[in-house]
């Protein structure tokens, strides 16, 4: 196997466990979860935003440890927190090791990112690295779309819902022995693998900077809203709980296959445009959750137009940072998914704090307000660009 094609399995692999199961395997099984441990719905929102802060506190460290060790380090580490952390939640019998467990398994997807895109950018030849990085992000909808699967083959077959975390964890360590024998040796970094120049904060902020945070901000509110709270918000409302949630989350991960498409798209119509139509469906998506959650045709145009929409977000956020910041690219697109991360912070935990009698309802009405909002704020400067990179 060739170092670009070994390099993209091994991300391709890392990527649907991290960003797939461990990530957003929590509001997957957020009905089961509510009524095993009788959690209100303040306290399942607080847990979804300690998922965050655990991203956000991988994404912080990964850096400079990826710098210094190279990939392999970071991205075992990530996974063996992803199969730690979900082992824990199979085996919770307390809300304080269930709330470990799913902190644990989200800063997974906060290890994984940073060393395989730098990496890609660092040893893959230019004429291949948007494909090897199209090819790792691409793990993210298979992981979903796996997970819904794997929860709809257990509630089938009439096994607990902790069965399906038991093979998640299980997959998980797998990934993490798979990456750790493909994954370079060494740093393959130039410079020895010394640390690289890391620009000052005052060198994010900028006239075209401001628009970009934003909106990563927002998108990051309605993203973790969403993902914590659509299976919660629509089960037993269109048919038996069980199987909802699962067809859900499997049509969330097939629809994300519309995001390699992104390039092309924004090639076409510009990042503006592109832009604006995807956070409009993004809205769309959490108005009909809002407006219909016991309409089953609503619910599934939902997870069509989310799915699209989420995977198109992740481009569009990395190819405006690159116009935003062209000398440093990378650095820029950090800066956004720190922003992006803290929305996801504080997404959940305002819900779970707001959330009255009316249900989950109002929330998501409100979420589709705000993401249609956000769409009004455009980019500087109308930007063509590369292939997605996942977030």
């Amino acid at each position: 196997m060739g170092a670009s094609r070994r390099l993209g399995f091994a991300g391709f692999v890392a990527t649907a466990v991290t960003f797939g199961p461990a990530r957003n395997g929590y509001g997957l099984f957020l009905p089961e979860i509510r009524e095993e441990f009788g959690l209100s719905t303040q306290m399942l929102g607080f847990i979804a935003s300690g998922l965050y802060v655990g991203y956000l506190a991988a994404l912080l460290a990964v850096g400079l440890l990826a710098a210094r060790n190279g990939p392999r380090l970071p991205v075992t580490i990530g996974l063996l927190s992803a199969g730690v952390g979900m082992a824990l939640v199979a085996f919770s019998h307390s809300v304080t090791v269930l709330a470990a467990g799913v902190v644990i398994a989200g800063t997974a997807a906060g290890w994984s990112w940073a060393p395989y895109n730098d990496t890609v950018g660092r040893t893959v030849p230019a004429a291949s690295g948007d494909r090897v990085l199209s090819v790792i992000s691409t793990g993210t909808t298979l992981g979903v779309a796996v997970a819904g699967l794997a929860a709809l083959a257990a509630t089938t077959h009439g096994l607990p819902w902790r069965t399906a975390w038991f093979g998640f964890a299980a997959g998980a360590l797998a990934a993490a022995v798979s990456n750790a024998a493909l994954l370079p040796r060494g740093t393959g970094f130039p410079g020895n693998g010394r640390a690289v120049d890391r620009p000052g904060l005052r060198w994010f902020w900028r006239p075209a900077s401001a628009p970009l945070f934003v909106v990563a901000f927002c998108f990051g509110v309605v993203n973790a809203v969403y993902w914590s709270f659509a299976v919660d918000a629509v089960s037993g409302a269109t048919g038996p709980p069980a199987v909802t949630g699962p067809l859900l989350y499997a049509t969330l991960g097939t629809s994300g296959f519309a995001g390699l498409l992104t390039g092309d798209t924004v090639a076409r119509f510009g990042l503006r445009r592109t832009l604006c139509v995807t956070l409009v469906c993004v809205g769309i998506a959490a108005g009909l959750l809002g407006l219909a959650p016991a309409l089953l045709p609503a619910v599934m145009a939902s997870a069509v137009l989310f799915g699209a929409g989420t995977m198109f977000m992740s481009a569009l956020l990395s190819l405006w940072s690159s116009a935003a910041f062209r000398e440093r690219p990378s650095s820029g697109f950090s800066a956004a998914l720190l922003f992006f991360g803290g929305g996801g912070v504080v997404g959940p935990a305002l819900v779970g704090a707001t959330v009255g009698e009316s249900g989950l309802r109002p929330a998501f009405a409100f979420m589709a307000a705000l993401s249609v909002a956000t769409a009004f704020i455009r980019p500087k400067r109308r930007v063509r660009g590369p292939e997605p990179r996942e977030y």
